[in-house]
């Protein structure tokens, strides 16, 4: 039987392309995501030349290497004139069409299935923020090692190791370190190390949660809600950000107890309004069961009195009750 080849697999920002310089264009004050400046900013990613060589010794050693990226294939000129100016080999690159915009996971997965299901992958490198995609090699076999955030000053274009953490979690997960910080690099791999890697932080994150969307859940059958519909994902979401629009109207009508014989002595009318406003108000935030509703609306969903106030009185008006 003839020996089944095999490969390696490593993603490009994030692994191959260190991008932090370009992060502002999706995290700013502004809150908006420019997905199209961010892209077209790739062409100034410093490269992890560590793992680089790393991946150029598997070469040396006849391992074919294949780029696969969630990266859109519309700046896939400016990525291919990026790999030739750091000199990076490579034989094969495959990038996610422009305008899919499915999770990155899904593009990955199928390539790998498509077009490698019969060769045996040595190794995959990806970043850290990619752990549906990690995940799915672990439960598919394949060993998936992870790239965190670059450690150093992302004004300097030295880049001088890939350091090997193992994370309080017992994971081990790849750094590269670079240029000057205010840290030094022992005090920086101890605070690493002290910490908990990104997969397991996320998974901690998830299991609170679905905690805080089971007691949102158990409360709303409580309050005789019904059930949201949507998907999972959607439902356990939603169920949180119903309880905090609750939670506020809870507090719109202790207030609207405590000032009601004052308000119907001052203007019975308007009182009366009011009171009939809030009650329509609320039973229309009953009726809703779209999940997907509840997460568009969640910025307007704060669990307090002014919150409350600002939600009811929105719904009143717009839906026309006074």
């Amino acid at each position: 039987m003839a020996e089944q080849q095999e490969i390696v697999i490593c993603g490009v920002d994030g692994v191959l392309a260190l991008i932090e310089h370009r992060l502002r264009h999706l995290y700013n004050e502004e809150g908006v995501k420019h997905w199209d400046r961010f892209l077209e900013a790739c062409g100034d990613d410093m490269p992890n030349i560590p793992l680089i060589d790393r991946l150029n010794q598997a070469r040396a050693e006849g391992v074919p290497v294949i780029l696969l990226t969630g990266r859109s294939a519309a700046v896939r000129e400016q990525t291919l004139e990026w790999l030739r100016r750091w000199q990076i080999g490579y034989d094969g690159l495959w990038m996610r069409p422009a305008n899919d915009f499915k999770p990155a996971v899904e593009f990955k997965a199928a390539v790998i299935a498509q077009h490698f299901a019969d060769v045996n992958i040595r190794r995959v490198y990806e970043s850290d923020t990619q752990l549906d995609f990690a995940h799915w090699c672990t439960d598919n076999n394949i060993p998936c090692t992870l790239v965190g955030h670059n450690q150093g000053n992302s004004e300097t274009r030295e880049l001088f190791e890939l350091k090997i953490i193992r994370h309080a979690c017992d994971h081990t997960v790849l750094y590269p370190f670079y240029g000057d910080d205010d840290f030094t690099w022992p005090d920086r791999m101890q605070l690493l190390t002290e910490g908990s890697c990104r997969v397991c932080q996320v998974e901690e994150q998830r299991n609170e949660q679905r905690r805080k969307s089971e007691q949102a859940r158990y409360q709303a059958q409580q309050r005789g809600l019904p059930p949201l519909e949507g998907s999972d994902k959607q439902c356990a979401w939603a169920e949180s950000v119903r309880l905090n629009a609750f939670g506020a109207a809870d507090k719109v009508l202790k207030w609207m107890d405590q000032v009601a014989a004052q308000a119907e002595e001052e203007d019975p009318d308007h009182w009366h309004t009011m009171q009939q406003s809030v009650r329509k108000s609320i039973e229309y935030l009953e009726n809703q069961i779209d999940a997907k509703w509840w997460i568009d609306h969640r910025h307007g969903m704060m669990n307090n009195l002014d919150g409350g106030r600002a939600l009811l009185s929105s719904i009143a008006q717009e839906l026309g009750y006074f």
